[in-house]
Protein backbone atom coordinates (compact mmCIF):
# COMPACT_ATOMS: atom_id res chain seq x y z
CA UNK A 1 0.00 0.00 0.00
CA UNK A 2 2.91 2.36 0.79
CA UNK A 3 4.34 1.80 -2.63
CA UNK A 4 1.20 2.81 -4.30
CA UNK A 5 0.47 5.70 -1.95
CA UNK A 6 3.84 6.88 -0.69
CA UNK A 7 2.37 9.85 1.16
CA UNK A 8 -0.08 7.73 3.14
CA UNK A 9 1.22 6.87 6.54
CA UNK A 10 -0.66 3.88 7.92
CA UNK A 11 -0.11 2.86 11.49
CA UNK A 12 -1.50 -0.64 11.74
CA UNK A 13 -0.76 -0.89 15.37
CA UNK A 14 -2.89 2.16 16.21
CA UNK A 15 -5.75 0.84 14.07
CA UNK A 16 -5.91 -2.52 15.81
CA UNK A 17 -6.42 -0.95 19.14
CA UNK A 18 -9.99 -0.07 18.22
CA UNK A 19 -11.04 -3.69 17.93
CA UNK A 20 -13.48 -4.70 20.57
CA UNK A 21 -15.05 -7.73 22.07
CA UNK A 22 -17.68 -8.05 19.29
CA UNK A 23 -14.95 -8.50 16.68
CA UNK A 24 -13.48 -11.21 18.78
CA UNK A 25 -16.81 -13.03 18.87
CA UNK A 26 -17.22 -12.62 15.12
CA UNK A 27 -13.80 -14.14 14.68
CA UNK A 28 -14.98 -17.07 16.69
CA UNK A 29 -18.16 -17.40 14.66
CA UNK A 30 -16.80 -17.06 11.15
CA UNK A 31 -14.36 -19.89 11.17
CA UNK A 32 -12.97 -21.68 8.17
CA UNK A 33 -15.87 -24.21 8.30
CA UNK A 34 -18.88 -23.53 6.02
CA UNK A 35 -21.56 -25.40 8.02
CA UNK A 36 -23.89 -23.59 10.51
CA UNK A 37 -24.76 -25.69 13.55
CA UNK A 38 -27.48 -25.59 16.18
CA UNK A 39 -24.95 -24.09 18.62
CA UNK A 40 -24.54 -21.08 16.34
CA UNK A 41 -28.29 -20.27 16.44
CA UNK A 42 -28.34 -20.67 20.19
CA UNK A 43 -25.44 -18.20 20.45
CA UNK A 44 -27.38 -15.69 18.26
CA UNK A 45 -30.46 -16.05 20.48
CA UNK A 46 -28.32 -15.47 23.58
CA UNK A 47 -26.77 -12.32 22.10
CA UNK A 48 -29.89 -10.62 20.60
CA UNK A 49 -32.59 -11.95 22.96
CA UNK A 50 -35.57 -14.25 22.25
CA UNK A 51 -38.32 -13.17 19.73
CA UNK A 52 -41.89 -12.59 21.04
CA UNK A 53 -44.03 -15.61 20.34
CA UNK A 54 -47.10 -17.55 21.47
CA UNK A 55 -47.93 -21.23 21.51
CA UNK A 56 -51.02 -22.48 19.65
CA UNK A 57 -51.76 -26.19 19.51
CA UNK A 58 -48.20 -26.94 20.66
CA UNK A 59 -46.62 -24.73 18.01
CA UNK A 60 -44.90 -21.40 18.50
CA UNK A 61 -46.05 -18.42 16.42
CA UNK A 62 -44.79 -14.87 16.42
CA UNK A 63 -47.18 -12.13 17.50
CA UNK A 64 -48.08 -11.01 13.98
CA UNK A 65 -49.16 -14.50 12.90
CA UNK A 66 -51.19 -14.87 16.09
CA UNK A 67 -53.18 -11.74 15.28
CA UNK A 68 -53.73 -12.88 11.70
CA UNK A 69 -54.98 -16.28 12.90
CA UNK A 70 -57.31 -14.63 15.40
CA UNK A 71 -58.77 -12.37 12.71
CA UNK A 72 -59.26 -15.23 10.30
CA UNK A 73 -60.86 -17.34 13.02
CA UNK A 74 -63.34 -14.56 13.80
CA UNK A 75 -64.20 -14.22 10.10
CA UNK A 76 -64.61 -17.98 9.80
CA UNK A 77 -66.95 -18.15 12.79
CA UNK A 78 -68.90 -15.15 11.47
CA UNK A 79 -69.29 -16.83 8.08
CA UNK A 80 -70.45 -20.06 9.74
CA UNK A 81 -73.00 -18.12 11.78
CA UNK A 82 -74.15 -16.40 8.58
CA UNK A 83 -74.62 -19.76 6.89
CA UNK A 84 -76.58 -21.06 9.83
CA UNK A 85 -78.72 -17.92 9.88
CA UNK A 86 -79.44 -17.86 6.13
CA UNK A 87 -79.87 -21.60 5.55
CA UNK A 88 -81.03 -22.87 8.93
CA UNK A 89 -83.55 -20.21 10.00
CA UNK A 90 -86.30 -18.03 8.54
CA UNK A 91 -85.00 -14.84 10.10
CA UNK A 92 -84.44 -13.02 6.82
CA UNK A 93 -87.80 -14.12 5.42
CA UNK A 94 -89.63 -13.22 8.62
CA UNK A 95 -88.08 -9.77 8.56
CA UNK A 96 -89.34 -9.15 5.03
CA UNK A 97 -92.83 -10.42 5.91
CA UNK A 98 -92.89 -8.15 8.97
CA UNK A 99 -92.70 -5.16 6.62
CA UNK A 100 -96.17 -6.12 5.36
CA UNK A 101 -97.79 -5.57 8.76
CA UNK A 102 -100.08 -2.55 9.03
CA UNK A 103 -98.34 -0.40 11.62
CA UNK A 104 -99.07 3.28 11.99
CA UNK A 105 -96.81 5.43 9.76
CA UNK A 106 -95.03 2.44 8.17
CA UNK A 107 -94.60 2.34 4.38
CA UNK A 108 -97.10 -0.50 4.12
CA UNK A 109 -99.61 1.53 6.11
CA UNK A 110 -99.10 4.67 4.02
CA UNK A 111 -99.64 2.79 0.76
CA UNK A 112 -102.71 1.07 2.18
CA UNK A 113 -104.16 4.26 3.65
CA UNK A 114 -103.87 6.16 0.37
CA UNK A 115 -104.62 7.95 -1.75
CA UNK A 116 -101.39 6.90 -3.46
CA UNK A 117 -102.51 4.51 -6.19
CA UNK A 118 -104.92 5.73 -8.84
CA UNK A 119 -107.09 3.04 -10.39
CA UNK A 120 -109.15 3.39 -13.53
CA UNK A 121 -112.87 2.67 -13.77
CA UNK A 122 -114.00 1.90 -17.31
CA UNK A 123 -117.74 1.80 -17.91
CA UNK A 124 -119.27 0.24 -21.01
CA UNK A 125 -122.98 1.04 -21.34
CA UNK A 126 -125.49 -1.06 -23.28
CA UNK A 127 -127.55 1.43 -25.25
CA UNK A 128 -130.99 0.09 -26.31
CA UNK A 129 -131.67 1.16 -29.88
CA UNK A 130 -135.10 -0.31 -30.74
CA UNK A 131 -137.28 0.21 -27.69
CA UNK A 132 -140.24 1.67 -29.64
CA UNK A 133 -140.18 -1.10 -32.25
CA UNK A 134 -139.99 -3.74 -29.52
CA UNK A 135 -142.86 -2.17 -27.58
CA UNK A 136 -144.98 -2.00 -30.71
CA UNK A 137 -144.23 -5.63 -31.50
CA UNK A 138 -142.30 -4.87 -34.68
CA UNK A 139 -139.07 -6.38 -33.31
CA UNK A 140 -138.94 -9.73 -31.59
CA UNK A 141 -135.88 -8.89 -29.50
CA UNK A 142 -134.42 -5.82 -27.90
CA UNK A 143 -131.15 -4.73 -29.50
CA UNK A 144 -128.21 -3.27 -27.61
CA UNK A 145 -125.16 -1.38 -28.76
CA UNK A 146 -122.15 -1.27 -26.45
CA UNK A 147 -120.87 2.27 -25.94
CA UNK A 148 -117.64 3.05 -24.13
CA UNK A 149 -115.39 3.12 -22.40
CA UNK A 150 -116.21 6.05 -20.16
CA UNK A 151 -113.09 6.23 -18.05
CA UNK A 152 -112.83 7.67 -14.56
CA UNK A 153 -109.69 7.97 -12.49
CA UNK A 154 -110.44 6.75 -8.99
CA UNK A 155 -108.53 7.58 -5.82
CA UNK A 156 -109.25 5.45 -2.77
CA UNK A 157 -108.50 6.68 0.72
CA UNK A 158 -109.21 4.87 3.96
CA UNK A 159 -110.52 7.28 6.59
CA UNK A 160 -111.60 7.19 10.24
CA UNK A 161 -108.89 4.61 10.89
CA UNK A 162 -108.75 3.05 14.35
CA UNK A 163 -106.29 0.39 15.47
CA UNK A 164 -107.92 -2.11 17.82
CA UNK A 165 -106.36 -4.17 20.61
CA UNK A 166 -107.13 -7.53 18.97
CA UNK A 167 -104.80 -6.92 16.04
CA UNK A 168 -107.37 -5.45 13.66
CA UNK A 169 -108.01 -2.00 12.22
CA UNK A 170 -111.37 -0.42 11.42
CA UNK A 171 -111.90 2.12 8.65
CA UNK A 172 -114.23 3.52 6.02
CA UNK A 173 -113.55 3.88 2.33
CA UNK A 174 -113.59 7.26 0.62
CA UNK A 175 -113.55 7.38 -3.17
CA UNK A 176 -113.20 10.35 -5.49
CA UNK A 177 -113.43 10.24 -9.26
CA UNK A 178 -112.20 12.41 -12.11
CA UNK A 179 -113.41 11.92 -15.65
CA UNK A 180 -110.63 11.16 -18.15
CA UNK A 181 -111.89 12.26 -21.54
CA UNK A 182 -108.44 11.58 -22.99
CA UNK A 183 -108.82 7.88 -22.18
CA UNK A 184 -112.49 7.78 -23.22
CA UNK A 185 -111.79 8.20 -26.94
CA UNK A 186 -113.26 11.68 -26.84
CA UNK A 187 -116.62 10.60 -25.45
CA UNK A 188 -118.42 13.05 -23.21
CA UNK A 189 -119.75 11.83 -19.90
CA UNK A 190 -123.04 13.63 -20.54
CA UNK A 191 -123.77 11.51 -23.62
CA UNK A 192 -127.40 10.37 -23.51
CA UNK A 193 -128.20 6.65 -23.58
CA UNK A 194 -131.37 4.54 -23.43
CA UNK A 195 -131.30 1.98 -20.62
CA UNK A 196 -133.75 0.02 -18.46
CA UNK A 197 -135.47 2.12 -15.80
CA UNK A 198 -133.88 0.54 -12.75
CA UNK A 199 -136.07 2.36 -10.16
CA UNK A 200 -139.26 1.31 -11.91
CA UNK A 201 -138.20 -2.32 -12.36
CA UNK A 202 -137.03 -2.48 -8.73
CA UNK A 203 -140.28 -1.03 -7.41
CA UNK A 204 -142.27 -3.46 -9.54
CA UNK A 205 -140.25 -6.41 -8.23
CA UNK A 206 -140.62 -5.28 -4.63
CA UNK A 207 -144.39 -4.97 -5.06
CA UNK A 208 -144.77 -8.66 -5.97
CA UNK A 209 -144.91 -9.72 -2.34
CA UNK A 210 -147.73 -7.31 -1.54
CA UNK A 211 -151.47 -7.45 -2.19
CA UNK A 212 -153.01 -6.74 -5.56
CA UNK A 213 -154.50 -3.34 -4.52
CA UNK A 214 -151.05 -2.14 -3.59
CA UNK A 215 -149.66 -3.20 -6.98
CA UNK A 216 -152.51 -1.34 -8.71
CA UNK A 217 -151.56 1.76 -6.72
CA UNK A 218 -147.91 1.43 -7.79
CA UNK A 219 -148.98 1.03 -11.42
CA UNK A 220 -151.17 4.14 -11.06
CA UNK A 221 -148.19 6.10 -9.78
CA UNK A 222 -146.16 4.93 -12.78
CA UNK A 223 -148.93 6.09 -15.14
CA UNK A 224 -149.45 9.47 -13.49
CA UNK A 225 -145.73 10.21 -13.71
CA UNK A 226 -145.51 8.85 -17.24
CA UNK A 227 -142.85 6.40 -16.08
CA UNK A 228 -141.61 4.00 -18.75
CA UNK A 229 -139.58 0.78 -18.51
CA UNK A 230 -136.75 2.56 -20.39
CA UNK A 231 -135.35 6.03 -19.81
CA UNK A 232 -133.06 8.45 -21.57
CA UNK A 233 -130.33 9.48 -19.13
CA UNK A 234 -126.86 11.04 -19.32
CA UNK A 235 -124.07 8.54 -18.79
CA UNK A 236 -122.66 10.29 -15.71
CA UNK A 237 -126.10 10.30 -14.06
CA UNK A 238 -126.56 6.64 -14.88
CA UNK A 239 -123.21 5.85 -13.28
CA UNK A 240 -123.26 8.04 -10.18
CA UNK A 241 -127.00 8.22 -9.54
CA UNK A 242 -130.02 10.26 -10.54
CA UNK A 243 -132.95 11.47 -8.48
CA UNK A 244 -136.14 12.56 -10.24
CA UNK A 245 -139.77 13.13 -9.35
CA UNK A 246 -140.75 9.54 -10.03
CA UNK A 247 -138.05 8.19 -7.75
CA UNK A 248 -139.01 10.58 -4.94
CA UNK A 249 -142.69 9.60 -5.09
CA UNK A 250 -141.99 5.87 -5.24
CA UNK A 251 -139.53 6.20 -2.38
CA UNK A 252 -142.17 7.90 -0.25
CA UNK A 253 -144.83 5.31 -1.05
CA UNK A 254 -142.54 2.33 -0.57
CA UNK A 255 -141.18 3.68 2.72
CA UNK A 256 -144.38 2.47 4.46
CA UNK A 257 -143.47 -1.09 3.56
CA UNK A 258 -139.72 -1.33 2.94
CA UNK A 259 -136.77 1.00 2.59
CA UNK A 260 -135.57 1.23 -0.99
CA UNK A 261 -132.07 -0.11 -1.50
CA UNK A 262 -130.42 3.12 -2.74
CA UNK A 263 -130.54 6.79 -1.91
CA UNK A 264 -130.00 7.36 -5.62
CA UNK A 265 -130.24 4.85 -8.40
CA UNK A 266 -126.89 4.62 -10.10
CA UNK A 267 -124.57 1.87 -11.23
CA UNK A 268 -121.75 3.07 -8.95
CA UNK A 269 -123.71 5.28 -6.57
CA UNK A 270 -122.47 3.30 -3.57
CA UNK A 271 -118.86 3.90 -4.65
CA UNK A 272 -119.05 7.68 -4.46
CA UNK A 273 -117.74 9.64 -1.47
CA UNK A 274 -117.38 8.11 2.00
CA UNK A 275 -118.98 4.70 2.35
CA UNK A 276 -121.39 4.20 5.22
CA UNK A 277 -120.00 0.72 5.87
CA UNK A 278 -117.35 0.31 8.56
CA UNK A 279 -114.90 -2.42 7.67
CA UNK A 280 -112.52 -4.18 10.04
CA UNK A 281 -109.41 -5.93 8.70
CA UNK A 282 -106.50 -7.82 10.23
CA UNK A 283 -103.24 -5.89 10.49
CA UNK A 284 -101.11 -9.04 10.30
CA UNK A 285 -99.39 -8.38 13.61
CA UNK A 286 -100.75 -11.61 15.11
CA UNK A 287 -100.70 -13.68 11.93
CA UNK A 288 -99.06 -12.38 8.77
CA UNK A 289 -101.19 -14.75 6.69
CA UNK A 290 -104.27 -12.75 7.72
CA UNK A 291 -102.90 -9.33 6.78
CA UNK A 292 -105.61 -7.15 5.18
CA UNK A 293 -108.18 -9.93 5.46
CA UNK A 294 -111.67 -8.55 6.15
CA UNK A 295 -112.82 -9.55 9.62
CA UNK A 296 -116.18 -7.79 10.05
CA UNK A 297 -118.56 -5.50 8.17
CA UNK A 298 -120.32 -2.99 10.39
CA UNK A 299 -119.16 -5.00 13.39
CA UNK A 300 -120.72 -8.25 12.19
CA UNK A 301 -118.83 -11.40 11.34
CA UNK A 302 -121.80 -12.87 9.53
CA UNK A 303 -124.26 -11.28 7.10
CA UNK A 304 -128.02 -12.05 7.08
CA UNK A 305 -128.27 -12.60 3.33
CA UNK A 306 -127.93 -16.34 2.82
CA UNK A 307 -129.26 -19.53 4.35
CA UNK A 308 -126.07 -20.88 5.94
CA UNK A 309 -123.23 -19.54 8.06
CA UNK A 310 -120.78 -20.85 5.48
CA UNK A 311 -121.94 -18.27 2.92
CA UNK A 312 -122.82 -15.58 5.44
CA UNK A 313 -119.34 -15.56 6.98
CA UNK A 314 -117.30 -12.47 6.16
CA UNK A 315 -113.95 -13.77 4.93
CA UNK A 316 -111.46 -12.90 2.26
CA UNK A 317 -109.01 -10.18 1.38
CA UNK A 318 -109.75 -6.56 0.53
CA UNK A 319 -107.91 -7.24 -2.73
CA UNK A 320 -104.64 -5.48 -1.86
CA UNK A 321 -102.86 -8.41 -0.18
CA UNK A 322 -103.28 -12.14 0.30
CA UNK A 323 -101.92 -14.88 2.53
CA UNK A 324 -98.18 -15.20 1.67
CA UNK A 325 -98.27 -18.90 2.53
CA UNK A 326 -101.19 -19.56 0.16
CA UNK A 327 -99.55 -17.60 -2.63
CA UNK A 328 -96.19 -19.36 -2.21
CA UNK A 329 -97.89 -22.72 -2.53
CA UNK A 330 -100.10 -21.37 -5.32
CA UNK A 331 -103.26 -22.27 -3.47
CA UNK A 332 -106.55 -20.45 -4.18
CA UNK A 333 -107.06 -17.11 -2.41
CA UNK A 334 -110.27 -15.34 -1.42
CA UNK A 335 -111.61 -11.81 -1.98
CA UNK A 336 -114.62 -10.46 -0.13
CA UNK A 337 -117.04 -8.57 -2.41
CA UNK A 338 -119.18 -6.36 -0.23
CA UNK A 339 -121.55 -5.36 -3.03
CA UNK A 340 -122.44 -8.97 -3.79
CA UNK A 341 -122.34 -9.99 -0.13
CA UNK A 342 -120.14 -12.98 -0.86
CA UNK A 343 -116.62 -14.32 -1.11
CA UNK A 344 -115.05 -14.74 -4.54
CA UNK A 345 -112.31 -17.32 -5.08
CA UNK A 346 -109.24 -16.63 -7.21
CA UNK A 347 -107.21 -19.52 -8.59
CA UNK A 348 -103.60 -19.60 -9.71
CA UNK A 349 -103.09 -19.64 -13.48
CA UNK A 350 -99.37 -19.15 -14.17
CA UNK A 351 -96.25 -17.12 -13.40
CA UNK A 352 -95.74 -14.11 -15.64
CA UNK A 353 -93.20 -11.33 -16.11
CA UNK A 354 -94.29 -7.73 -15.57
CA UNK A 355 -92.50 -4.38 -15.46
CA UNK A 356 -90.85 -5.03 -18.84
CA UNK A 357 -89.93 -8.57 -17.89
CA UNK A 358 -87.97 -7.60 -14.76
CA UNK A 359 -90.38 -8.79 -12.05
CA UNK A 360 -92.05 -12.19 -11.64
CA UNK A 361 -95.70 -12.24 -10.59
CA UNK A 362 -98.19 -15.00 -9.84
CA UNK A 363 -101.22 -14.45 -12.06
CA UNK A 364 -104.49 -15.34 -10.35
CA UNK A 365 -107.81 -15.33 -12.19
CA UNK A 366 -111.50 -15.46 -11.38
CA UNK A 367 -112.64 -18.94 -12.51
CA UNK A 368 -115.17 -19.03 -15.32
CA UNK A 369 -117.42 -21.22 -13.13
CA UNK A 370 -117.78 -18.56 -10.41
CA UNK A 371 -121.44 -17.97 -11.27
CA UNK A 372 -122.29 -21.55 -12.21
CA UNK A 373 -125.22 -23.39 -10.70
CA UNK A 374 -124.55 -25.63 -7.68
CA UNK A 375 -124.71 -28.66 -9.95
CA UNK A 376 -121.60 -27.41 -11.74
CA UNK A 377 -119.92 -25.56 -8.87
CA UNK A 378 -120.62 -26.97 -5.42
CA UNK A 379 -119.19 -23.82 -3.77
CA UNK A 380 -122.35 -21.96 -4.85
CA UNK A 381 -124.76 -24.31 -3.13
CA UNK A 382 -125.35 -22.05 -0.15
CA UNK A 383 -125.89 -19.05 -2.46
CA UNK A 384 -128.72 -20.87 -4.17
CA UNK A 385 -130.95 -22.43 -1.54
CA UNK A 386 -134.62 -22.03 -0.73
CA UNK A 387 -134.03 -18.40 0.31
CA UNK A 388 -133.15 -17.45 -3.29
CA UNK A 389 -135.88 -17.35 -5.92
CA UNK A 390 -133.76 -18.03 -8.99
CA UNK A 391 -130.24 -19.26 -9.75
CA UNK A 392 -129.79 -19.23 -13.52
CA UNK A 393 -126.55 -20.51 -15.03
CA UNK A 394 -123.86 -17.83 -15.39
CA UNK A 395 -125.48 -15.02 -13.37
CA UNK A 396 -125.55 -14.26 -9.66
CA UNK A 397 -128.72 -13.11 -7.92
CA UNK A 398 -127.87 -10.25 -5.52
CA UNK A 399 -131.46 -9.51 -4.49
CA UNK A 400 -130.74 -10.81 -0.99
CA UNK A 401 -128.23 -8.03 -0.35
CA UNK A 402 -129.97 -5.28 -2.37
CA UNK A 403 -133.22 -5.35 -0.39
CA UNK A 404 -135.02 -7.32 -3.07
CA UNK A 405 -134.02 -5.25 -6.09
CA UNK A 406 -133.74 -7.71 -9.02
CA UNK A 407 -130.08 -7.05 -9.75
CA UNK A 408 -128.00 -9.88 -11.22
CA UNK A 409 -124.24 -9.88 -11.68
CA UNK A 410 -122.41 -11.70 -14.43
CA UNK A 411 -119.29 -11.62 -16.51
CA UNK A 412 -119.27 -9.14 -19.43
CA UNK A 413 -121.61 -10.06 -22.28
CA UNK A 414 -123.04 -12.93 -20.17
CA UNK A 415 -119.90 -14.99 -20.61
CA UNK A 416 -120.55 -18.60 -19.52
CA UNK A 417 -124.26 -17.90 -18.99
CA UNK A 418 -126.96 -20.14 -20.39
CA UNK A 419 -127.99 -19.59 -24.00
CA UNK A 420 -131.50 -18.37 -23.17
CA UNK A 421 -129.97 -15.43 -21.28
CA UNK A 422 -127.43 -14.62 -23.99
CA UNK A 423 -130.11 -14.73 -26.68
CA UNK A 424 -132.70 -12.66 -24.82
CA UNK A 425 -131.30 -9.53 -26.50
CA UNK A 426 -129.31 -9.07 -29.69
CA UNK A 427 -126.06 -7.17 -30.10
CA UNK A 428 -124.00 -8.98 -27.45
CA UNK A 429 -120.53 -10.31 -28.19
CA UNK A 430 -120.86 -14.03 -27.57
CA UNK A 431 -117.11 -14.51 -28.06
CA UNK A 432 -116.19 -12.16 -25.23
CA UNK A 433 -113.35 -13.69 -23.22
CA UNK A 434 -112.45 -13.83 -19.52
CA UNK A 435 -109.13 -12.03 -19.89
CA UNK A 436 -110.27 -9.00 -17.92
CA UNK A 437 -110.46 -10.77 -14.54
CA UNK A 438 -107.01 -11.28 -13.08
CA UNK A 439 -104.63 -9.98 -10.45
CA UNK A 440 -100.83 -10.00 -10.32
CA UNK A 441 -99.63 -11.09 -6.87
CA UNK A 442 -96.08 -10.98 -5.52
CA UNK A 443 -95.02 -14.64 -5.48
CA UNK A 444 -93.52 -14.62 -1.95
CA UNK A 445 -94.93 -11.62 -0.06
CA UNK A 446 -98.50 -11.83 -1.36
CA UNK A 447 -99.32 -8.20 -2.14
CA UNK A 448 -101.09 -7.10 -5.33
CA UNK A 449 -99.05 -5.56 -8.14
CA UNK A 450 -101.84 -4.80 -10.60
CA UNK A 451 -104.81 -6.41 -12.23
CA UNK A 452 -108.30 -5.93 -13.61
CA UNK A 453 -111.76 -6.97 -12.53
CA UNK A 454 -114.75 -6.86 -14.87
CA UNK A 455 -118.35 -7.42 -13.87
CA UNK A 456 -121.63 -6.76 -15.61
CA UNK A 457 -124.72 -5.33 -13.94
CA UNK A 458 -128.07 -6.64 -15.12
CA UNK A 459 -131.67 -6.19 -14.08
CA UNK A 460 -134.42 -8.79 -14.24
CA UNK A 461 -137.96 -7.99 -15.28
CA UNK A 462 -140.29 -9.59 -12.75
CA UNK A 463 -143.83 -9.29 -14.03
CA UNK A 464 -146.79 -9.31 -11.67
CA UNK A 465 -150.52 -8.88 -12.08
CA UNK A 466 -151.48 -5.24 -11.78
CA UNK A 467 -148.26 -3.70 -13.18
CA UNK A 468 -149.29 -3.07 -16.77
CA UNK A 469 -146.12 -1.18 -17.69
CA UNK A 470 -144.27 -4.51 -17.92
CA UNK A 471 -146.66 -6.31 -20.25
CA UNK A 472 -144.32 -5.99 -23.26
CA UNK A 473 -141.65 -8.19 -21.64
CA UNK A 474 -141.27 -11.92 -21.29
CA UNK A 475 -141.35 -12.79 -17.62
CA UNK A 476 -137.97 -13.06 -15.86
CA UNK A 477 -136.02 -11.75 -18.83
CA UNK A 478 -132.61 -10.43 -17.74
CA UNK A 479 -131.56 -7.15 -19.35
CA UNK A 480 -127.91 -6.04 -19.43
CA UNK A 481 -127.26 -2.46 -18.34
CA UNK A 482 -123.49 -1.96 -18.31
CA UNK A 483 -120.25 -3.71 -17.53
CA UNK A 484 -117.54 -2.12 -15.44
CA UNK A 485 -113.83 -2.79 -15.45
CA UNK A 486 -111.82 -1.62 -12.44
CA UNK A 487 -108.07 -2.02 -12.39
CA UNK A 488 -104.60 -0.71 -13.00
CA UNK A 489 -101.71 -1.78 -15.19
CA UNK A 490 -98.18 -2.07 -13.86
CA UNK A 491 -97.06 0.83 -16.07
CA UNK A 492 -99.59 3.14 -14.38
CA UNK A 493 -98.36 2.60 -10.83
CA UNK A 494 -96.76 5.63 -9.11
CA UNK A 495 -93.00 5.75 -8.68
CA UNK A 496 -93.08 5.11 -4.93
CA UNK A 497 -94.92 1.85 -5.57
CA UNK A 498 -92.77 0.71 -8.50
CA UNK A 499 -89.55 1.44 -6.59
CA UNK A 500 -90.85 -0.57 -3.63
CA UNK A 501 -91.81 -3.48 -5.90
CA UNK A 502 -88.39 -3.41 -7.59
CA UNK A 503 -86.68 -3.33 -4.20
CA UNK A 504 -88.50 -6.35 -2.76
CA UNK A 505 -88.53 -8.26 -6.06
CA UNK A 506 -85.03 -7.60 -7.41
CA UNK A 507 -82.79 -5.96 -4.82
CA UNK A 508 -83.82 -8.01 -1.80
CA UNK A 509 -83.39 -11.42 -3.53
CA UNK A 510 -79.96 -10.25 -4.73
CA UNK A 511 -79.01 -9.27 -1.18
CA UNK A 512 -80.26 -12.62 0.09
CA UNK A 513 -78.19 -14.52 -2.48
CA UNK A 514 -75.11 -12.46 -1.63
CA UNK A 515 -75.55 -13.17 2.06
CA UNK A 516 -76.11 -16.89 1.51
CA UNK A 517 -73.31 -17.62 -0.88
CA UNK A 518 -71.07 -14.88 0.45
CA UNK A 519 -71.12 -16.58 3.85
CA UNK A 520 -70.20 -19.92 2.19
CA UNK A 521 -67.37 -18.31 0.23
CA UNK A 522 -66.15 -16.44 3.29
CA UNK A 523 -66.05 -19.62 5.35
CA UNK A 524 -64.13 -21.49 2.66
CA UNK A 525 -61.59 -18.70 2.06
CA UNK A 526 -60.91 -18.10 5.75
CA UNK A 527 -60.61 -21.83 6.48
CA UNK A 528 -58.11 -22.28 3.63
CA UNK A 529 -56.15 -19.26 4.84
CA UNK A 530 -55.94 -20.68 8.37
CA UNK A 531 -54.78 -24.07 7.07
CA UNK A 532 -52.15 -22.42 4.86
CA UNK A 533 -50.71 -20.48 7.80
CA UNK A 534 -50.62 -23.55 10.03
CA UNK A 535 -49.13 -25.71 7.32
CA UNK A 536 -46.63 -22.99 6.36
CA UNK A 537 -45.42 -22.70 9.95
CA UNK A 538 -44.92 -26.45 10.11
CA UNK A 539 -42.95 -26.49 6.85
CA UNK A 540 -40.82 -23.54 7.99
CA UNK A 541 -39.79 -25.32 11.17
CA UNK A 542 -39.06 -28.52 9.28
CA UNK A 543 -36.75 -26.79 6.80
CA UNK A 544 -35.07 -24.87 9.56
CA UNK A 545 -34.16 -27.97 11.54
CA UNK A 546 -33.05 -29.72 8.39
CA UNK A 547 -30.70 -26.85 7.62
CA UNK A 548 -29.37 -26.90 11.17
CA UNK A 549 -28.57 -30.59 10.90
CA UNK A 550 -26.40 -30.14 7.79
Amino acid sequence: MSKIYPNLDLDYKDDRRYSNQSETKCAQIFTKGTTLTKDIFEKIDDDFGPMRSASICGRNFNTRNVWVLCGLSVLFLTSCCGMGLMFGTNTFDEYMLSQMVLINNSLSYQLWKGPVIKTFVRVYVFNYTNVDDYENGDDEKLHVNEIGPYVYEESLERVNIKFLANGTVSYQEKREHRYREDLSNGRLQNDTVVVPNLPLLSAAALSKEYLYPFRLMISGVFEQLDAKPFINVPVDKLIWGYDDVFYSVVKSVMSFYKTLPFEKFGILASKKGVSEDILTAHTGINDINKVKQIDTVNGKKYTPYWGTDQCNEVKGSDGTAFSPMDVRERRPVLVYNKEMGRTVKLTYEKDVKIFNGKVTAARYVVPSNTFDTPEKNFDNECYCDESVDECPQGVFNTAACTFGAPIFMSFPHFHNAEDTIKESVSGLNKAHQMQENYVYIHPTLGFSMGGKNSMQLNVQVQKSIGIKQLEMFDDDIILPMAWIQVGIDDVDLPEVVTSTIYFVSVTVPAIELCLKYGSILGAIVTLISILIILHGRKMSLTHRFRDMER
